[in-house]
């Protein structure tokens, strides 16, 4: 299995707990529960990266060495 399966899995597991417990044992269980809802939102989030970032970073490795070009318009 993997993490995000076992996360999954545990969560689900809190889940049907949190139905039948009571107090202090329901208020500990809600919080274990919520934190690994986080987690599982950062894993399963696919990491998306803009279009201009993507631009940006082909921009600037095909731009990288352009002092040179600079020099040579100068009048002298």
């Amino acid at each position: 299995m993997t993490r995000v399966a076992d996360l999954r899995s545990d969560y689900d597991k809190l889940g049907s707990l949190l139905d039948v417990a009571e107090g202090s044992a329901a208020a500990a269980i809600a919080r274990e529960r919520r934190i690994i809802g986080e987690l599982l939102d950062q894993l399963e989030t696919p990491k998306v990266v803009s279009l201009v970032d993507q631009l940006a970073v082909q921009r600037q490795a095909r731009t990288s060495d352009s002092g040179a070009a600079s020099r040579r318009r100068k009048s002298g």
